[in-house]
């Protein structure tokens, strides 16, 4: 994918990036090679067994990201039977024929936000950039928080 902004940045040297000519103007731009995750998840409004999916509101990359990865797991708010999503197919964002397993997962997307379920949880990102501050800090929130009171070792 030709991307613009990396122009002069070391990053395109070290990733071993290459340069294309765009064919209208000459100007170069790099070529980011396609990636293929061995996994991804996806998290969604509504999906069936056979997890064919929909993303109510902005789908963001959801939808990229989902076609890119050898398997994907959708996680859901609501598992709907998949005659309710028969019958509308053109809101169907993720055909199940892309999912390897989905999950019955009511508020799958904390901390952040599920669009129309429940806005992210502002006080947890707070707390999480305060703990960034010192490594007690950080140690304390990841047991608390993160682990729910279980010691890291």
């Amino acid at each position: 994918m030709p991307m613009a902004g990396l122009a002069g940045s070391d990053l395109v040297r070290a990733s071993g990036f290459r340069t294309v000519a765009d064919p209208y103007t000459g100007q170069e731009w790099v070529a980011i090679p396609a990636i293929a995750p061995d996994w991804c998840i996806i998290h969604v409004h509504e999906a069936d067994d056979q997890g064919n999916s929909r993303i109510v509101g902005p789908k963001y990359d959801d939808v990229l990201k989902a076609r890119a990865a050898r398997n994907l797991i959708v996680t859901a708010e609501r598992i709907v039977d998949g005659r309710e999503l028969a019958a509308r197919p053109e809101l169907t964002d993720i055909p199940g024929f892309l999912v390897t397993a989905v999950v019955h997962a009511p508020g799958g997307a904390w901390p952040h936000g599920c669009h129309g379920c429940y806005p992210p949880d502002e006080a947890f990102f707070e707390a999480y950039l305060a703990a960034c501050a010192d490594e007690e800090a950080w140690e304390r929130f990841v047991r608390e928080r993160a682990l729910g009171g279980v010691r890291a070792s």
